[in-house]
């Protein structure tokens, strides 16, 4: 499998996706469904480059606090400049399995498409619950790529793409168990609502142009010629042209108490 590692290009390519018209849609979404407070403290663990910790500062207002947890130490610096002037932000470098946080700490703790990245799943969840206050909610938010329409006019072809796409995951079909991990851990009133990202349209500026250029430079290193990968690519593309593009991305929105 070919790590993702958080270089220029990824941080490109991110920033990019994340000023898309349907990640701005899911991030919305995602901040209706945590329902943050004024005056709250609240953790965003794989915060990459820092738009969802943007957008929850002005939730939480000055007498709360946003924090922002990540791996990648240039996700972290990225994040850092983008909230240069919010003064109720913070983000640290570390682990979801090692939150630098103290026990009962927190008012909600969140993460998005993050999870299914990680080999330690229940190990990340019961760190979520340590850090919560009794009565915290948290949400985590990951896509069933299993659950992924596409139109091409070489089906073979294309799941063979998205087979080697599916490489770069841990979990890709992490929604289907994390209702279980989640009560598992000791969480109650689980919930999950869906969020689909559907475009009939091809424009490179969408969440599925972005992905589409990404995929195509990944699954090269995961056997699929570059021939046959730009194939696949050209071909949606000739697709939107002709008004037969189709794109549809299930993800999955789950909430819950620590009791």
């Amino acid at each position: 499998m070919a790590v993702l590692e958080f270089d220029d290009e990824l941080s490109r390519v991110v920033e990019a996706f994340n000023t898309s018209a349907g990640a701005v849609a899911r991030r919305a979404a995602i901040l209706q469904a945590l329902a943050g407070k004024p005056g709250e403290r609240i953790l965003d663990v794989g915060s990459g480059p820092g738009h969802q910790v943007f957008e929850l500062s002005a939730v939480v207002g000055r007498d709360g606090h946003v924090a922002g947890v990540d791996l990648a130490e240039s996700a972290v610096a990225i994040a850092r400049r983008r909230c240069a002037d919010l003064g109720n932000v913070t983000f640290h470098v570390g682990e979801a399995t090692k939150l630098p946080f103290d026990d009962g700490s927190l008012d909600r703790v969140m993460s998005s498409q993050v999870f299914e990245y990680l080999d330690d799943v229940p190990g990340a969840i019961t760190e979520m619950l340590r850090v919560l206050k009794p009565g915290g909610r948290v949400l985590i938010h990951d896509t069933d790529w299993g659950a992924l329409l596409w139109h091409s006019s070489d089906p073979d072809r294309m799941k063979k793409v998205m087979r080697a796409w599916d490489a770069h995951l841990t979990d890709p079909h992490l929604p289907q168990s994390l209702g279980t991990k989640l009560v598992s851990a000791g969480f109650t009133d689980i919930a999950v609502e869906p969020f689909v990202q559907l475009e009939t349209d091809y424009d490179p500026a969408s969440a599925s142009g972005i992905l589409m250029e990404f995929i195509e430079g990944y699954v090269q290193t995961e056997g699929i010629s570059a021939e046959a990968a730009e194939a696949w690519s050209a071909d949606l593309k000739v697709l939107g042209l002709s008004s037969d593009y189709f794109f549809s991305s299930n993800e999955y929105i789950f909430t819950g108490a620590k009791p």
